[in-house]
């Protein structure tokens, strides 16, 4: 049924995340994933948008509620369920309960107003897309046997044909139910969908758009829900062209807009990688589980990375430590997040790049709790062949069966991504024979395992899957390890990234955090934050690439459950450096017209339709030539280093990766 599918997901409840990982879930429980109405509408209505109950007037009139609380539900099901957390887990499985229950008697699924179709063109059926993600979850839970026959049903209703816009990543669910049931009257809707849909004009990417070398222009998370629908029908048909298609569409997006944090620009269109160009946080998850398709149809180590790379550097910076404010747009060179620091077009002079519990749309406080449980959800996968796949590291335990029908427990012990070791253990009934594919990351050269206390003998190759076949004894152990090395990374503009295996580093500035009382979103416990940095940002490195190991003092402290806040962080690094004198905040008290977009009043609006205020922005690297002129002066070295601690773009000017990283041939001005 299924003919190109390499690595399969495992049903939710067989995954336990433990550490860190478990930590940070369970402020994500404490925080908006468990308390999003702190936010407000349409996460505060009890009566809107999947709720429960007939929705609202006020829902009834606009789709986007249904989008957006749609991303909280699949949030909360994935969270509670991998915290195995009843409380947060029927929050969100009463709301697919009731969607469940109440379908209309042709089988469709959801609100009456979304079922007219020629309504809301482009979006009726999006939010479906969006909310069946969480149903599709919920089936991993085993409370319920009968989500695929009820989805299916909601597809054969015929009441609409998928094919508008967002509304084709439909498929999406249309293929996971067809997995489930087998029923190929899906698999024929779903191709249909992507052939209509492709025929249309004017439409954001096409199978050969993505196909071609072209830099495409396209709002990022349309792009992302879109660009990999053709991998899923492509996993179920065969049809490698379309598999083609997507990994040619991930390509571009890594060639043309990857920032150095890990995640593609996109504010709101994907914009390039100019050092201020950011991405909306939606974006962080829509990538990473995109990319997860990708993975499991190829089985290439890359993507597997590449999720790894934009979670644990770009996710932990889009929220507070404590989960309960977060950014709109994130951007990895950023010194400043208060309610008039967006320097992007998009809304710009707003609060948009500030942490707060709603600080634009309510797109990204929905998503924004997925990104982790995503994450976790796929840290393990089953082979075509049924062994076990460690796709993702980090602190978990995996509870599977062998083919022979023997249960057995592998528990990942490991600091991992601070640290380089990762070990398993492995638990069993009795004796059983299968195999385990442990991932070799592209960035690990010299990557060795060792097999119940002997070194693994075959290759073990970066960019890998290291596959171990052996008998396994209750008891037995695996140790992964993954040496990490210094390495500098160029970016556009001149400046420079620090990168140690999967991780960036960044530079420790003192912040000034207050609470903005004037945000009507904002509350006691739930506060709206504007920050502001304290102590200087302005360095350039000083570095040689050809001798990182010698120049980088590395200290490294204990693993802590919280290591993305400053006094917590594992690493501390220190590194020569140089102040950059002339270099200063961006501070204008006018925004023309052509510099912004969005009708929103973030500001005073002259007659000409210019905004006039307090604007605070990070200001662009200098040129190459102004950099020079400024290392001319009279420059100290800070007694010879700065001071920089491991915590990937967690918040502001705490870890925005190449706050330092501004080299434009600093050699010649020694």
């Amino acid at each position: 049924m299924i003919k190109r599918q390499y690595f399969f997901e495992v049903p939710i409840s067989t995954i336990r995340p433990a550490g860190w990982i478990r930590a940070y879930l369970e402020r994500q429980r404490d925080g908006l994933t468990g308390h999003l109405e702190e936010a407000g509408f349409p996460f505060n209505d009890p009566t809107c948008a999947w709720a429960p109950t007939e929705g609202t007037k006020q829902c009834e009139d606009n789709w986007c509620p249904y989008e957006q609380r749609g991303y909280w539900v699949d949030g909360m099901v994935r969270c509670g369920a991998l915290l195995d957390d009843q409380w947060l887990l029927k929050k969100g499985t009463d709301i697919c309960d009731y969607i469940l229950d109440h379908p209309d008697d042709d089988g469709y699924l959801g609100p009456k107003f979304l079922k007219d179709s020629v309504r809301y063109p482009r979006y009726s059926r999006w939010c479906h897309a969006v909310v069946f993600r969480a149903l599709m979850a919920y089936a991993g839970t085993s409370k319920r046997t009968d989500i695929a026959e009820k989805l299916a049903n909601h597809y054969f209703s015929e009441t609409c044909d998928h094919v508008d816009f967002r509304e084709v990543c439909n498929i999406e669910t249309m293929l996971w139910a067809y997995g489930q049931t087998g029923e190929e009257r899906l698999l024929k809707y779903a191709e249909k969908a992507w052939k209509v849909y492709e025929k249309q004009k004017n439409i954001p990417v096409s199978t050969e758009q993505m196909l071609s070398s072209e830099n495409i222009h396209c709002h990022g998370v349309t792009y992302n829900e879109i660009a990999k629908q053709p991998a899923i029908i492509g996993m179920y048909n065969g049809d490698s062209k379309l598999i083609d298609a997507s990994i040619g569409a991930y390509t571009m997006l890594e060639r043309d807009h990857m920032l150095v944090d890990g995640v593609h620009s996109s504010s709101e269109f994907l914009d390039g990688q100019d050092p201020l160009a950011s991405h909306e946080t939606c974006d962080i998850a829509d990538y990473t589980w995109s990319l997860g398709y990708l993975l499991m149809a190829t089985e290439n180590v890359h993507y597997a990375d590449l999720i790894e790379r934009a979670v644990y550097n770009a996710a932990p910076g889009a929220v507070t430590p404590d989960f309960k404010a977060l950014q709109y747009f994130s951007c990895p060179n950023q010194i400043i997040a208060d309610k008039h620091s967006n320097h992007n077009k998009f809304f710009k002079g707003g609060a948009w790049m500030s942490y707060r519990p709603n600080p634009g749309t309510e797109c990204c406080p929905g998503d924004v709790n997925r990104i982790m449980p995503n994450f976790a959800s796929r840290m393990w996968m089953r082979h075509k062949s049924g062994d076990v796949v460690t796709t993702l590291y980090g602190p978990s335990v995996y509870k599977g069966i062998t083919e022979a029908g023997i249960a057995f427990t592998i528990t990942e012990d490991t600091t991992y991504p601070f640290s380089s070791e990762i070990s398993f253990s492995i638990n069993l009934n009795k004796p059983s024979s299968f195999g385990i594919l442990l991932r070799i990351p592209e960035w690990c050269s010299n990557a060795k395992i060792i097999v119940a206390g002997e070194e693994y003998k075959e290759s073990v190759k970066a960019g890998t899957f290291a596959r171990l076949n052996k008998e396994w004894q209750d008891g037995d152990s695996v140790v992964l390890e993954l040496p990490m090395k210094f390495k500098l990374i160029n970016c556009p503009r001149g400046g420079v990234a620090l990168e140690r295996g999967p991780l960036l580093y960044s530079l420790k500035i003192d912040e000034k955090w207050e609470i903005d009382k004037d945000e009507p979103k904002s509350s006691q416990t739930f506060p709206a934050w504007n920050l502001f940095p304290q102590s200087p940002w302005n360095y350039a490195l000083d570095l040689d690439a050809d001798n990182l190991e010698k120049q980088i003092k590395m200290t490294t402290l204990p693993v802590s459950k919280q290591p993305w806040t400053i006094e917590t962080a594992p690493h501390i690094l220190s590194v020569p450096a140089r102040i950059v004198e002339g270099w200063k905040e961006y501070c204008p008290t006018t925004i023309t017209k052509s510099e912004y977009q969005g009708n929103m009043a973030i500001a005073d609006l002259t007659e000409d339709g210019s905004l006039e205020g307090d604007f605070r922005f990070t200001p662009q690297l200098p040129s190459k030539s102004d950099l020079k002129k400024m290392l001319k002066k009279k420059s100290q070295y800070n007694n010879g280093a700065i001071w920089m601690y491991k915590s990937p773009y967690d918040n502001l000017s705490k870890c925005k990766e190449c706050i330092i990283n501004y080299r434009m041939d600093l050699q010649i001005c020694h």
